[in-house]
């Protein structure tokens, strides 16, 4: 083959290979569009429920997950949704001036909050979570001070709606208080309620 034929080759390769790198380009961004492990669920609105009723959600980020997310995290063993609401099996509350219990499905929630709303560092999570392969009792705590909101109000005589937006850096084996080194970014706990009464219980 003489020079010219080659020549003109080349051009015609590098094309091919920056069309296959935008295809590349093209489904990771789909993917990372259409798969949101990020994607908080909707809140409660206040006074929206005929019962009192509760959702919360704990996000994980990206770095968290295999391959960065951009698959499915199923695929591999791994927890894609982590949450619980009113409706879960077992699913009850406790609602106190200065702390909120929920729980439901193996899920047990704590947060102590001050009366101006500031989250406390005794506030905790306790969930069942695959890691590394197993299922381990997981808890996850807010850094010291904590970061994150917290409010309620009442919507109506012994009523209380109210929501929660949260960061939990800190993740130990719930049975042995070891430290998980896990995960890369604090995980996002969200959540809101409405109707609850004060300490009381979900029929």
């Amino acid at each position: 083959m003489d020079q010219g034929a080659r020549d003109k080759r080349k051009p015609s390769c590098l094309w091919r290979i920056l069309v296959c790198f935008g295809v590349v380009i093209s489904l990771i961004s789909l993917t990372m569009n259409v798969y949101r492990p990020d994607a908080p669920v909707g809140t409660i609105e206040p006074g929206s429920s005929a019962k009192p009723s509760f959702v919360v959600q704990v996000i994980r980020p990206r770095e968290g997950l295999p391959l960065g997310g951009l698959l499915p995290p199923q695929l591999f063993g791994v927890d894609a949704e982590l949450g619980f609401d009113s409706e879960s099996a077992d699913a009850s509350y406790a609602l106190e001036e200065e702390m909120l219990r929920l729980s439901g499905a193996n899920w047990e929630l704590h947060l102590v909050c001050e009366s101006s709303g500031q989250v406390q560092p005794e506030s905790e999570l306790v969930f069942d979570l695959v890691f590394e392969g197993q299922v381990r009792r997981v808890r996850c705590k807010p850094e010291d001070p904590p970061a994150g909101t917290f409010w309620k109000s009442e919507i109506a005589p012994g009523e209380f709606s109210g929501g929660f937006s949260i960061q939990l850096p800190i993740c130990e084996d719930a049975d042995t208080g070891e430290s998980l080194g896990w995960p890369p970014k604090p995980l996002i706990l969200r959540g809101s309620f409405d109707r609850l009464p004060k300490v009381s219980q979900i029929d």
